[in-house]
């Protein structure tokens, strides 16, 4: 408490208040000064409910550190244009790819910026879905309630709901999941998914998003979101593997 007044003390333009007085047409008016603006701003990141590990994913720091994959570089223009157009955009994005190839840094990259850059401040949150379906799960035994869960993610400006499709869900998960995706769409708030699952499977017997989802919320999905598919191989993996090689030396 005793740094945050002395930082808000600190502030050359309204001496802590948060405030500042502005002259328009001749009237004087108080208006919200930049360093309040930007505690605001910050506490919104905060609330928003980013895991500590990506709290750092920028779209600046995305590396395109595969040469021979076209889907990085096209993916980040796409994510980057996106932040730069909003509120002035009316579809979310849909990003599609296997595991380890970004689309959760740049799912919560956008996220970010939006909530740090954009005015008027800006409500956003993130959800992983195993997570999100353990916790409505976990209303069965009635210790809450389903619809006091979903209300944050359904009401907020922005939404990232990583790793749809992942899990099992039973048939009253799928419902609720519907009610999220459907009153979102009707309500014309923006989403940002990402899936493991695409919409063109290559191998035999491998599940579609469709399959892990259903066919009228993947159709919510197609008119709602532009689609982004990444086909990279696994960053980590790689990594991972050039770090152990050099090790083995």
């Amino acid at each position: 408490m005793t740094q945050a007044i002395t930082d808000e003390a600190a502030c050359p333009l309204c001496d802590g208040t948060g405030w500042i007085l502005v002259e328009e047409s001749g009237v004087e008016m108080a208006r919200r000064c930049e360093c309040a603006e930007a505690r605001l701003r910050e506490r919104s990141v905060t609330r928003a409910g980013i895991p500590d590990r990506y709290r750092h994913c920028t779209l600046d720091d995305f590396e395109l550190w595969n040469p021979e994959d076209p889907t990085l570089g096209k993916s980040l223009r796409v994510v980057q244009e996106f932040v730069d157009l909003y509120p002035n955009v009316d579809k979310g994005l849909v990003l599609m790819g296997p595991v380890g190839t970004g689309k959760t840094h740049l799912a919560v990259a956008a996220l970010q910026q939006i909530l740090r850059e954009k005015r008027p401040p800006v409500h956003g949150r993130f959800a992983d879905f195993t997570s999100l379906v353990l916790e409505i799960q976990m209303t069965f035994d009635g210790s809450g309630s389903s619809r006091e869960i979903l209300r944050p993610l359904v009401e907020c400006d922005v939404l990232v709901l990583d790793e749809l499709g992942a899990g099992k869900t039973t048939p009253w998960v799928m419902d609720l999941l519907y009610y999220l995706v459907n009153t979102r769409y009707l309500e014309n708030r923006l989403t940002i998914f990402t899936t493991n699952y695409s919409d063109f499977p290559k191998k035999t017997g491998e599940e579609s998003l469709t399959d892990r989802v259903s066919q009228r919320i993947r159709s919510r999905l197609w008119e709602m979101c532009r689609r982004i598919e990444l086909r990279g191989r696994d960053y980590r993996a790689e990594r991972l593997a050039a770090r152990e090689g050099g090790l083995n030396r």
